[in-house]
């Protein structure tokens, strides 16, 4: 099975041409849909604007640096989270994208490799939970990337860059991990686990770099991870192995983003992508999307303010 962990574009434009025939559009963009500028100097702004607003946190001394986060990872630091009750009001698809594009974040470190000055970025997806807890996968924050310097930032929608001030929580079993972030005033989002086989789902995120790129599909399975070993669905032990498969589209890049129902809560985020095949480098035949449900991540949630289970699930961890 070929697996890929989702950190990290190809531009596609198609146009058709038809003789003696004017095409009138009779509906484009609304006002108030983004129009995202995909061209190398709009994907270069964009960055710099990022970088600029890091080194400003760098410079007072507000950001957790590749080595602190490191140590942060296997002694996180517990809290209490509040969660927001799920919504059962219906949206309409384009109200989910409205609630999902301002509800998109992005993880990630920005750094200097080795082998030059320019800072670089690595950022995944995120999503809140509260007004200072962001949830992504533990992928993306336990990374290995080779860093002379290097700092994990958040960023929201509008571009705003936020330091990660602690690890609440993290489990490498899950590819979960809950970041504080102090100066955070984010409007939360609901996580609901009560989901069935077929529902509509939704996922906004950046693909291969293609920003702000939202699909729609449905829940195709749940399943136990390979390393299940038997347990209850109410507990943590069990729960770090249980995966959702849905058909939204996503790719390296997608990360940590959330994926929606119909009412705009969070069902689970996106973590893994296999493009499957008879043989391991065979054309695939189909390709799964496995994400971390809902459930899964209330659980952790709910744990994050407990010192002795969080560290007898770390211990547990270890010893694998």
């Amino acid at each position: 099975m070929f697996q890929l962990a989702l950190n990290l574009g190809l531009r596609c434009f198609m146009a058709l041409g038809f003789a003696a025939m004017v095409v009138i559009p009779v509906s484009a963009q609304s006002l108030d849909t983004p129009i995202m500028d995909q061209s190398m100097e709009g994907i270069a702004r964009a960055d710099q604007a990022i970088i600029e607003q890091m080194l400003k946190l760098r410079e007072e001394k507000k950001l957790l640096s590749h080595p602190d986060v490191k140590k942060r990872l296997s002694a996180p630091q517990p809290m209490a989270i509040a969660l927001k009750q799920p919504s059962s009001q219906p949206l309409s698809e384009e109200e989910v994208a409205r609630l999902a594009r301002q509800g998109n974040f992005r993880v990630g470190f920005a750094y200097l490799c080795p082998h030059c000055d320019h800072w670089h970025l690595n950022l995944a997806g995120a999503y809140a939970v509260s007004e200072k807890a962001l949830v992504t996968c533990d992928h993306v924050v336990d990374i290995a990337e080779e860093m002379r310097e290097g700092y994990l930032i958040a960023v929201d929608h509008a571009g705003t860059v936020y330091p990660i001030n602690a690890i609440v929580a993290r489990n490498k079993d899950m590819d979960a991990a809950i970041l504080f972030c102090e100066t955070g005033a984010f409007t939360p989002l609901a996580l609901q686990p009560e989901i069935k086989q077929g529902a509509a789902s939704f996922c906004y995120s950046s693909p291969l770099g293609q920003i702000g790129y939202f699909s729609d599909g449905i829940v195709n399975r749940f399943y136990w991870d390979m390393g299940y070993r038997g347990g209850s669905i109410e507990e943590i032990d069990a729960l770090r192995y249980l995966r959702i498969n849905v058909s939204t589209d996503w790719a390296p890049g997608s990360s940590g983003a959330a994926v929606y129902d119909r009412c705009g809560n969070v069902i689970a985020h996106v973590s893994q992508i296999a493009p499957l095949g008879e043989q391991q480098d065979s054309q695939p035949l189909v390709t799964i999307h496995t994400g971390v449900p809902a459930r899964a991540v209330k659980k952790l949630l709910e744990i994050s303010n407990q010192p002795e289970a969080l560290k007898a699930l770390y211990e547990s961890e270890k010893k694998k």
